[in-house]
């Protein structure tokens, strides 16, 4: 067996040719392709009067344009990719709008044209009557419920799930310190150097379809292609070819133009192309983060905790597509590598007036570490006490493990830490990192993470033999 991977660098062949200008990302693909872009909403939350697209269908150099009512699909919704028994009001959209909007840059329309720009003055064309609707835009104005994101969501809560280990609320009582905290945590957007992107080619005569797509997931995109077009599975090839940069987003499926790219090349005969502008990232492509904490912490007076209680709400966005797996998450990397004896925690997914929220670089880790740290960073203020050992005497210890945190995981296992030595770890970090730089401007900060790895309860690989016997 090989050992080249262990010990020593793995070397990068893809490099060269990357930097050397020589990759092929989505967009160089051609091919006399058709051209496309989005006709989008500037509301976050209105509802559609009517969509008038004769001027825009009427100018030269214009092939099609699609509203939902041109489309076999366009009143089915786009899968819900993860469901759980806890989201009880899970919502996701549809390629195109066509009676309400739910965030700024919903797609309504879908213009095909000989090039990109004719395609984008044709968008401009397109007459959509709006009314503009109150906006929710906050998670905390969400959960206060003045207005509905979705009619027949009460109290915009898409999901609500509530967990404890002990009994929390006798240690916070019986605590000699007790501290009230909260923590806000913003949205972020991905912004890869490549935004997304498709191709795709319908070859007739063999009822083939190919498609290249800027993507983390092609080969669950084949499949949904398949059963959306009635195709069987060999039929459909999806390439992701050189990719710049994926981050969590490009993971999601479906994008509504995942979907019709493809259909305007069945239905058109000819390949068809579109590829995301930076403004469309920004508002198009779901995102991530948006989290605010309620903690309530009792601790002794050596800094050890006793009871955490932590009740978050999560901006999911206007959709769900990827169930709750985000706030999942963050609910159970709080206690991190941390001894928490009594832990409860609460959270609330809330339906906003924002971009759709799915996994995005960390996907709800950073929002519990962030919590996390920052508790142990205040309760060492409170009592004057190093931070370093604040951290260092709440650590699980080697012997402890394997160490049953008592939550659900996003595999809905129950976390349990199989083993590792953090008082070792925390020691050789700090003696690596040395003393704080001299300055009042440089800052030294700490934070200890704990991964989730091996996600249940399946796993997968696959084998290729060549004809020569070589694996």
């Amino acid at each position: 067996m090989t050992t080249r991977w262990f010990g020593a660098p793995v070397q990068r062949f893809e490099d060269d040719r990357l930097l050397r200008g020589h990759g092929r990302f989505t967009d160089d693909f051609d091919e006399g392709a058709l051209e496309c872009c989005f006709v989008r909403s500037p509301y976050a939350h209105a509802r559609i009067r009517s969509i008038d697209a004769t001027a825009a269908r009427a100018m030269p150099g214009v092939i099609a344009v699609y509203t939902a009512v041109d489309l076999p699909f366009g009143g089915v919704d786009l899968p819900l990719l993860i469901p759980h028994p806890n989201l009880t009001h899970g919502r996701t959209q549809r390629c195109l709008a066509s009676e309400r909007v739910r965030y700024a840059g919903e797609a309504v329309a879908f213009v095909v044209a000989e090039t990109r720009y004719l395609a984008e003055d044709a968008a401009e064309l397109v007459e959509v009557d709006y009314e503009p609707l109150p906006v929710v835009i906050t998670p905390e104005a969400s959960s206060r419920a003045e207005h509905l994101v979705h009619d027949d969501v009460p109290g915009n809560v898409a999901a609500e799930m509530l967990q404890e280990v002990g009994d929390v609320e006798k240690a916070l009582r019986e605590a000699p310190h007790r501290k009230r905290l909260k923590f806000r945590y913003e949205r972020a957007a991905a912004s890869p150097m490549e935004g997304r992107a498709v191709w795709a080619r319908w070859s007739a005569g063999d009822r083939k379809l190919m498609v290249y797509d800027s993507t983390q997931s092609p080969t669950s995109i084949r499949g949904g292609l398949a059963v959306l077009f009635g195709l069987p599975e060999s039929n459909v090839e999806v390439i992701a070819p050189d990719v710049g940069g994926g981050f969590g987003p490009k993971i999601m499926l479906f994008y509504p133009d995942e979907l019709l790219v493809p259909y305007a090349s069945m239905q058109l005969g000819r390949p068809v192309k579109w590829t995301e502008d930076r403004q469309e990232h920004f508002t198009a492509v779901n995102q991530e983060r948006g989290q605010v904490h309620e903690v309530e912490v009792g601790f002794d007076a050596e800094g050890r905790v006793l009871a955490l209680s932590d009740d978050f709400i999560h901006d999911g966005g206007a959709y769900t597509p990827y169930g709750i797996i985000l706030p999942i998450i963050s609910a159970a990397q709080v206690p991190g590598p941390y001894r928490i004896p009594n832990y409860r925690v609460r959270f609330r997914d809330m339906y906003t007036n924002a971009t759709p929220t799915s996994p995005y670089r960390g996907a709800g880790r950073p929002h519990a570490c962030f919590v996390m740290e920052r508790t142990l960073d205040a309760i060492a203020a409170d009592l004057h006490l190093d931070r370093i050992e604040v951290r260092r005497r709440n650590l699980i210890q080697a012997r402890e493990f394997p160490y049953d945190v008592g939550v659900a995981w996003q595999d809905g296992n129950t976390v349990v830490y199989d083993s590792g030595d953090y008082p070792t770890l925390l020691d050789k970090a700090i003696a690596n990192l040395g003393p704080k730089p001299a300055g009042d401007n440089v800052g030294m900060g700490i934070g200890i993470y704990v991964e989730g790895t091996g996600v249940g309860p399946y796993e997968g690989a696959h084998v290729q033999v060549l004809v020569s016997g070589k694996v």
